[in-house]
């Protein structure tokens, strides 16, 4: 049954056409000097423009910093820091997607911090006052628009190491969804943001807590929100239903409501994240690889859940006879999915070998809580060097 549980989400969201243009008015409830965060890319200009323009008009000065990289980096996050103290600046506004979004979050965090900013342990009290901060998203994935967390890479030893940082603080204090933002994005990263969204949804879905009936019908309807509608804006970029309903998927499962009360794994997660950093690929793209070689893997630890799993969001049959092979059927079903939206399914196919296996999975477990990765798969370093194996 569900566990007792507090659940207050403080973002206030600002969803549709155009609310980009609503920037200023909102930025200007918090601040006067506003720090707009990014990726400096060509393709963000014209909304950046259009930014600059809504907070002139609101009478917010304007500073910018930009140079966000896939996996964001804690050296650009010190550099936000040090301009927002010595500038006097008293907004971030994050414009982008995961990547700028949580390194918004953990300048906003980091600013006026008591002590180093990466020595913060999540969920206590943060020592110092945080910066208030909002985003514009234009790639729907990551959910870091209503999350609790900002992932990491500290850039600053011989090895990258990628670490999450949860604290209620560090919610935006508002997201702008504007569906049409997300209209140039290219086809991989499409692809690689949805299959993201269905990970995220994932990773609560396989519970330890019986019975928790809402989250799963909210997790079935979400995957299959997004397999459907990922389809068509791959072959229609310009579907502005279509991307609305992916934009609006990419929120639920991770704002906290749905999952309240229960225990969610974050395995995938956790053995995909020092893959990534290690070999400089992209989120979601690894997270469909790691999938379906997790569920190979961890299968028989619960087979009525992976196969209701696989009925009902993979388009397995159910033979309950032998419920296994409604389950391989299932993985079978989803690697082709992911094939057929343009996403690889192997390590190899990436270039990627066994070379560095133990290494990573070390990495995995000495980032888990507990050292074992997953709330509920509970992965020892040999398990995940083995889970690796079966991605190759």
């Amino acid at each position: 049954m569900l566990e007792n549980f507090v659940f207050r989400n403080p973002t206030t969201m600002v969803f549709g056409k155009d609310t980009e243009t609503q920037a200023g008015e909102l930025v200007k409830r918090y601040a006067d000097k506003c720090l707009i965060h990014h990726d400096g890319g060509a393709y963000l200009e014209a909304l950046l423009e259009r930014v600059r323009r809504s907070l002139a008009k609101a009478g917010v000065e304007v500073f910018e910093l930009g140079g966000v990289r896939p996996n964001p980096k804690l050296s650009l996050m010190r550099e936000g820091m040090r301009m927002c103290r010595e500038k006097e600046i008293g907004f971030v506004l994050a414009i982008g997607g995961g990547s700028v979004m949580d390194s918004a979050k953990f300048i906003s965090l980091g600013t006026h911090y008591e002590g180093d900013v990466w020595s913060y342990q999540s969920f206590t009290p943060v020592a110092g006052r945080v910066l208030p901060h909002g985003c514009i998203c234009t790639l729907p994935g990551t959910g870091s628009e209503v999350s609790c967390c900002a992932m990491v890479v500290n850039d600053e030893g011989e090895y990258e190491v990628k670490n999450s940082f949860f604290a209620e603080e560090i919610k935006f204090d508002f997201c702008i969804l504007n569906p049409e933002l997300t209209y140039t994005l290219p086809a991989r990263q499409t692809a690689s943001g949805a299959m993201d969204i269905i990970s995220h949804y994932m990773e609560s879905y396989f519970t330890s807590t019986k019975d928790a009936e809402m989250l799963m019908g909210i997790a079935e309807t979400g995957i299959n929100v997004i397999k459907k509608n990922v389809r068509i804006v791959l072959q229609n970029p310009n579907d502005y239903t279509a991307r609305s309903n992916m934009l609006q998927a990419a929120y639920y499962p991770m704002d906290g409501a749905m999952y309240a009360g229960t225990v969610s794994d974050w395995a995938v997660h956790g053995i995909e994240n020092p893959m990534t950093v290690t070999y400089r690929s992209t989120h979601g793209l690894m997270l469909g690889i790691m999938t379906p070689a997790w569920m190979k893997y961890c299968y028989k630890r619960n087979i009525p859940l992976f196969a209701r799993f696989c009925v009902n969001c993979l388009g397995a049959k159910m033979d309950y006879m032998h419920p296994e092979i409604t389950i391989e059927e299932g993985i079978g079903n989803l690697e082709a999915f992911l094939r057929g939206i343009g996403l690889p399914t192997r390590l190899s196919e990436i270039g990627i070998d066994d070379s560095q296996f133990e290494r990573i999975a070390q990495m995995a477990v000495d980032g888990a809580f507990g050292g074992k990765v997953g709330g509920v798969s509970q992965l020892t370093k040999d398990e995940v060097v083995e889970i690796y194996r079966l991605a190759l």
